[in-house]
């Protein structure tokens, strides 16, 4: 079967993410614009200021119902379809963090949509193909920074570096001690 795409951009072409961003940022940039002229959306204007966009994912700290519902249909069109992900006022996940309020303020740690998914997803190469071993282990070294970086507590870092490594050892990669070695 050969099936036509009708709407949106085709996935892995170059200008896709660039197309995206734009034709995005046409509908808030005209919302905005609009909504700035009318004191019943202050309030609105407030809240969005806190709002950030990579591509198609959204995140907007404390916003209501009210304020989903005008994200919803009012700022974009009826034919993007959005889906609100987070029914938690003091937790939300955003491209790779999940970030949540806790008493000192903000915490991140990672946050990997592959373990939602019913499958099993294989994550790293195994070492016993032909590829070199330092793109391999790079992978595991850009893994273990990727964790660094989003994970506010040290237990938070451990617990995911446990993870990676046993999923290694599971997908029968390397054993531990050869990433010892390493």
């Amino acid at each position: 079967r050969v099936y036509k795409q009708v709407i949106g951009i085709p996935m892995g072409s170059d200008c896709a993410p660039k197309v995206a961003d734009l034709f995005l940022y046409w509908y808030e940039h005209n919302y905005v614009a609009g909504a700035v002229k009318n004191p019943e959306l202050k309030s609105v204007i407030h809240i969005l200021k806190y709002c950030s966009r990579y591509i198609d994912d959204l995140n907007v700290p404390n916003a209501t119902d009210r304020i989903c519902s005008i994200i919803c249909n009012d700022i974009y069109p009826n034919e993007l379809t959005l889906e609100c992900t987070n029914n938690d006022k003091l937790r939300s996940s955003f491209l790779d963090l999940d970030i949540f309020v806790n008493d000192n303020g903000f915490s991140t740690k990672l946050y990997d949509k592959r373990r939602d998914f019913s499958f099993n997803v294989v994550t790293f190469a195994n070492l016993k193909s032909k590829i070199p071993d330092s793109q391999a282990y790079g992978s595991f070294t850009g893994e273990l920074y990727r964790i660094c970086k989003s994970s506010t507590k040290f237990s938070d870092f451990t617990n995911e570096v446990s993870n990676v490594v046993a999923k290694l050892v599971k997908q029968n990669v390397t054993t531990l001690n050869e990433i010892k070695k390493r």
